[in-house]
């Protein structure tokens, strides 16, 4: 049961970017990387100042073995930023159908209270991100078999790096404008208690500040003897409102 919580906790605060890769890292790759760092904000760096309002849409499904949805969560939650400081609002909820509102309001409200909610949420960043940058390889895997026209992007922990936020996964990337599309990734140090977790974070350009974060996706099962879970996450990040302050990010190379 923790880990299940662990997991919605992380999405809800965003998760650390990571997938497959294997190539040999390039001038280019890491020119390319640098470039997605400055055109593609995670919601770290968002919630830090460069926006002030962001909704989350958020659907958990709970799976039996055979794959068919046992229970249902859902919610809508509105995030404001204000003088550095966080604050979440639960605007609806349900649990396999029923208002699960109030229940929902008062269990952020008494975690908020007790800064736990922060302490969750700055964990996760993007590879590409300043901070992390120097702690990966990037490597360019060519075309994108689907989408011949996009460009995979591969990034794993570099060898002499022992920081536990470092990833593995693959980017894809268009080349025309340098614009971050897609993320996948299953991470290389999983979360208490899980035995795999897979994820695909989609992104979209938003005016004034570059590559946001449009969906991200999560399948992930674990537990602990004959306990296991098999989770279903879809989160969707609408409704943005940038900062005043924030400048209008660079859309080319």
């Amino acid at each position: 049961m923790s880990r299940a919580l662990t997991l919605v906790s992380l999405l809800l605060f965003f998760l650390p970017v990571e997938a497959q890769g294997g190539s040999t890292p390039t001038p280019e790759a890491e020119v390319l990387a640098r470039r997605l760092g400055e055109t593609t904000l995670g919601m770290e760096e968002l919630l830090a100042g460069k926006v002030e309002e962001v909704t989350i849409t958020l659907r958990v499904e709970e799976l039996d073995g055979d794959g068919n949805v046992k229970h249902t969560q859902e919610r809508v939650d509105k995030v404001t930023v204000k003088d550095g400081q966080q604050r979440r609002e639960v605007l609806q909820a349900s649990k396999d159908g029923q208002d699960a509102t109030e229940a929902l309001r008062k269990d952020l409200e008494e975690r908020q209270r007790k800064g736990e909610v922060r302490t969750q949420f700055n964990s996760v960043n993007l590879p590409f991100a300043s901070s992390h940058l120097a702690q990966h390889r990037f490597s360019l895997a060519g075309p994108d078999p689907r989408e011949p026209h996009k460009l995979r992007l591969r990034f794993e922990p570099r060898e002499d790096t022992k920081a536990p936020s470092v990833h593995k996964g693959e980017a894809i990337v268009d080349p025309s404008s340098g614009q971050l599309l897609r993320l996948s990734y299953s991470p290389t140090e999983l979360p208490d208690m899980a035995d795999r977790v897979d994820v695909r974070m989609d992104f979209r350009s938003h005016p004034g500040v570059g590559q946001v974060l449009d969906t991200l996706r999560v399948d992930a099962e674990g537990g602990f003897l004959f306990y296991k879970k098999h989770l279903r996450i879809t989160a969707r990040y609408s409704n943005l409102v940038p900062a005043a302050t924030t400048a209008k990010a660079p859309s080319s190379p």
